[in-house]
């Protein structure tokens, strides 16, 4: 494999540090990650060069998407210099043909030896990827593939965020729904968060909990659009006892965290009233990240 396919897309003078990867997946996929309590390695299906090796990897990207995300809404972000650390690095392929062009590096423990691949080395071959002077970096106009043969545990994100999903574009093809319809960040953390707390999951917490003070952005955006569809639907019922309030919003949230929105509405309108809708909310987040002074932050 000639090296003059990674020097198509070597760094010049421009590049972007890197410090952090993402893996950014549709909600359906990050509910099967949090169940899993894990990002799953799977086999390579596309047009690349290892589709017929049977080597897994699980996908990560450094780039961030002013148009919206190719891949999905939800991220999952780690920290690269511990990803890399006693990785071995492979050249893979460059994938001209995508928007835009994509370079792709397979990174392991274990040494390869195919002809799919070649050997590497981020100090001395000029490519897209570089480390210099200890530090690292990437070129920033392309599409950044990183497909490391691991697994990687919940354990080990360093933040999670939600992003607008592309509308032209998705790299799973997959049909999801989220193509379509762009959701707001908003809508997307409320739904997984009510995902999370309907089933009590509490590997993100680190990521989710209040601060001292109380705040935490993305539980603040994500309780916000929570508060808000409860606080506009038309309730019929008469519950207003706390337990059943609390067994009502846990049943609404499970249908919401699926994205049956329609039907978990339903299911809240047989409280009373927003208020008590309201405080059921915030009594079980503050439950759930053992946070009793918490509150809606508006």
């Amino acid at each position: 494999m000639p090296a003059t396919e990674w020097e198509q897309y070597k760094i010049a003078d421009k590049y972007a540090e890197l410090t952090t990867v993402k893996h950014i997946v549709h909600l359906p996929v990050a509910r099967r990650i949090i169940e899993d309590g894990k990002i799953k390695s799977g086999l390579v299906f596309d047009k690349s060069r290892l589709n017929k090796s049977r080597i897994s990897v699980t996908w990560l990207s450094a780039n961030d998407w002013s148009p919206g995300s190719l891949y999905g809404t939800v991220e999952f972000q780690f920290s690269w210099e511990k990803l890399i650390k006693h990785k071995r690095i492979y050249w893979v392929e460059a994938m001209p043909s995508y928007h835009p062009a994509a370079f792709r590096f397979l990174l392991t423990v274990e040494e390869i030896t195919s002809p799919l691949v070649t050997k590497y080395d981020p100090e001395k071959d000029d490519g897209p990827l570089k480390k210099v002077d200890g530090k690292w970096r990437w070129h920033p106009d392309f599409c950044s593939e990183f497909m490391v043969a691991d697994d990687f545990p919940i354990s080990e994100t360093t933040g999670v965020s939600f992003v607008h999903h592309n509308q032209r574009y998705c790299r799973t093809k997959s049909n999801f729904i989220e193509q379509t319809t762009n959701p707001a960040p908003q809508m997307t953390s409320g739904k997984l968060l009510a995902y999370i707390l309907a089933h009590g999951v509490h590997d993100l917490d680190k990521h989710m909990e209040p601060d001292a003070g109380g705040r935490n952005r993305i539980l603040d955006m994500a309780s916000a659009w929570l508060w808000i569809v409860i606080n506009y639907l038309k309730y019929t019922g008469s519950v207003k006892d706390d337990d059943e309030c609390d067994s009502a919003l846990k049943g609404a949230l499970a249908l919401f965290g699926v994205d049956k929105i329609d039907d978990g509405k339903k299911l809240l309108g047989l409280m009373a009233g927003s208020a008590e809708a309201h405080a059921a909310l915030a009594r079980l987040i503050r439950s759930h990240f053992k946070a009793p002074t918490w509150d809606f932050g508006h």
